[in-house]
This record gives C-alpha cells, structure tokens and sequence, in this order.
C-alpha cells in the first residue's frame, strides 16, 4: 500500500495534527436562522446593525428631561415600538417601557418603583420618590452597546448553540452560512461480537453500538449506517467497497494477527494510508486511509483503545478539519501523584480534575486496561502523558471530552 503521507507510528501529537491537516472543510450551505443550532458556521456572524440599534430603556418608568423633578408627562404613551416624537426639557417626562426609543433630551430614566404620579390629563405629573434617582444616563443602553456595526459576533469554526442563533437574529440575519453535513458509517469487525444478552465464553458484548454512533455525533459527524460485518477479507472488503460516507470508521482488524484483514481490505478498495500505527499507549494499532475524499478511521477492536487512541486522536481532528473547525486545544494542569508511561509511547490517561485555588490538578483513574472502559466513563478529561512518564506536581497536557 503507497501513502502520500509515510507516517509510520508518529508521535501522538503529529498524529492528532495531522487527522486535523489533512482534511478540507467541506462546502457550505444556506440555513434559515432558526434551523442552524448545532451547524457550523462557515462565515463569521457581523452584526448588520449597530446592536442595540437605538439608544433604549432598561426598565418601565419615565423618561425625563433634568435631573429634579417634578416632571410635566407630555407623552402618555409607553406601546411596545411606540417611538416618542417629543423632544424633552428639564421639567418634562414621557411614559416609557423597557426597550423603548429614548426620545431626544432625555436625563435619564426614573424607575416606574420609585416614581410616584399625581394630577391628571394635560396636568399630569411624575416625580422621583428615591433620592438617587434619577442620576445621568440612568437605566439608559445606549445604541452600540453590545455590538456596533460590521463588528464580528460569532467567528467561523463555531457549532452554533441557541444563544448564537438568538444573537444571529437580533443582528439582523434571516439564515446563516454553515458547513453541510459530515457522513459517517460505521462498521464493527469481528464474528465473537454479541449485540444484546449475557455473552458466554469466547464472546465479548459490542462497546461500540450504544456509545459511537452518539460520540459520532457529538463530534457533528451525521451516522448513516451502523453494519456488523462478519470476521472474512471478503466481508471486510465488500463493506469498505460499498460505503459512500464521508467518513468510515471500523472496529476491529487493524492488527497483524490471522484474522485482522483491514490493511488489505484497503489495498482493496484503493485506499492510501496516512497513518499506520501511532506511538501511544492504549491505542497503538491504530490507522487512518484515504480514498479520494473519503476517510477511513481503522479503530481497534479493544473498547478503550478505540475511544482514546480513535475517536479522540484521530476522528475528533478530522471531524473538526472536515467542519472548518479549529484543532481541539490542549490545556495545562498539575498531576497530584506521578503517572506512569512507556519510554518511547505517549499514554493517554483518563483523569479527574480538582481546582484548588484556581490550579487544576488531574488524578489518574484506575481500570485502564485497554479493554476497559469504566476509568473513562468516570473521567472529567483526559491527560497526555509524555514518554516516560512524569512526577508529581508536574505540569501535563489535557484534552477535554467532547461530552
């Protein structure tokens, strides 16, 4: 098999960057606002407007003209868009509500619970029944507050929450520009693989089925097939053959023992390697191909080797490049005991994670056989340990979980 890419087990860093390089973030598409929380934004989000686009009220009151009161009502008016056309003078007021048009002349603006009226019709009166009321711009946004015009408010790369489309739409957006969907299939290697029950002796229940196909998504990719495929090169290479997705992923294989077919299964298919095998602790069989564009994640068979070593080395990246996302980034925090490595392996660690006093200090989990998963299903991050290993209190790199 030829590779435009001759990464034979790379370093656990050059292997995480590379799934990140090698992808091209894939076109985009037109949404309305409303249907794009959880896309991502193709093109920064600048506001249309000056945001807020008047100067407004922050509470129900009065506006009024001067600092002392009394002040004559003029306007009686306070209906939601009602714009007052008064112009106001020290010894005058207009009703006004929260987010209404501050009319020119305003002082500030008198809290409607410390206001009191008196009077009526054209002889009506407010006056402040609080000493620090009113005070110079009081309870006043000036227009531009939040944003002003042109100025960006959510950046390109960005999974858009709906507090991004909310912000979208007060800037005046009627749809949005994100990346189209990310196609993944996934395919589980492996005849001794039960889906449901107790298994019995020579078999192991899937791990796989109940979280990837969620993890999958977590990471925006759009799972369209999940396929158990039987333990032959025929089945393997059929299934590799057929997939039109974007992205396949596959459990099982990757290995050189007599039943791990994967490596020739993309020969195959025309696939070339990227990378074969990463120098990392759980995780090493682990591979990356491409086939024009379309990639195939080789995740191994064992439970946390795939999730550490593939989904979080090798998919994550790749998800994030294919979506015009950033390289997931890396944070620092101090180890409250010494963790252990290989001499020349990164390890990948599931940890918990303690602020003491504004310090983050991570604690290794146990239960970090490569075929268990109960240390990562209790941790807050995972720690990259370099080769070697690392004392305690000394500072290590931390990726945090997509969930």
């Amino acid at each position: 098999m030829t590779s435009e890419f001759p990464l034979i087990e790379p370093t656990w860093h050059v292997a995480h960057q590379t799934a990140h390089t090698i992808a091209t973030a894939l076109r985009s598409e037109l949404v309305p606002v409303a249907h794009a929380v959880g896309r991502v934004l193709a093109t920064d989000v600048r506001s249309l407007i000056d945001l807020p686009l008047d100067t407004t009220s922050a509470m129900d009151g009065w506006a009024v003209g001067g600092s002392h009161g009394p002040w004559r009502v003029v306007d009686g008016q306070a209906l939601a868009g009602h714009v007052s056309q008064v112009t106001l003078t020290p010894d005058t007021a207009v009703l006004i509500a929260t987010g209404g048009v501050i009319p020119a002349g305003t002082f500030g603006v008198v809290r409607r619970e410390f206001a009191e009226t008196f009077g009526d019709g054209a002889d009506g009166f407010v006056r402040a029944t609080r000493e620090s009321e009113p005070f110079a711009h009081s309870h006043v946004r000036p227009s531009g507050d939040e944003a002003k015009r042109d100025e960006i408010l959510v950046p390109a790369g960005t999974r858009l929450s709906p507090a991004h489309t909310a912000l979208a739409a007060m800037a005046g957006y009627d749809t949005l520009e994100v990346r189209c969907g990310v196609s993944c299939e996934i395919l589980v290697l492996g005849d001794e693989v039960l889906r449901s029950g107790i298994p019995r002796s020579g078999q192991v229940r899937d791990a796989f089925e109940p979280q990837f196909a969620a993890y999958a998504a977590l990471l925006g990719l759009e799972v369209t097939g999940f396929r158990f495929i039987p333990d032959t090169i025929e089945a393997t290479t059929e299934a590799l053959a057929a997939s039109t997705a974007t992205v396949v992923l596959s459990t099982g294989g990757t290995a050189a023992g007599p039943k791990d077919f994967l490596h020739r299964a993309l020969t195959s298919v025309g696939a070339q390697l990227v990378i074969d095998s990463i120098a990392m602790r759980p995780g090493h069989p682990n591979l990356l191909a491409r086939r024009g564009d379309q990639f195939f994640v080789g995740l191994p068979g064992n439970p946390l080797s795939a999730s550490l070593g593939g989904m979080l080395t090798l998919v994550r990246p790749l998800a994030c490049g294919l979506l015009g996302m950033p390289l997931p980034e890396l944070t620092s925090a101090l180890t409250t005991a010494s963790i252990k490595a290989p001499a020349h392996d990164t390890r990948l660690v599931p940890v918990t994670i303690e602020n003491r006093s504004g310090t983050l200090f991570v604690t290794e989990l146990p239960w970090l056989n490569s075929g268990m998963m109960r240390g990562l299903a209790h941790a807050d991050a995972v720690a990259v340990i370099p080769p070697g290993g690392v004392g305690e209190e000394e500072v290590v790199e931390v990726l945090a979980l997509a969930w």
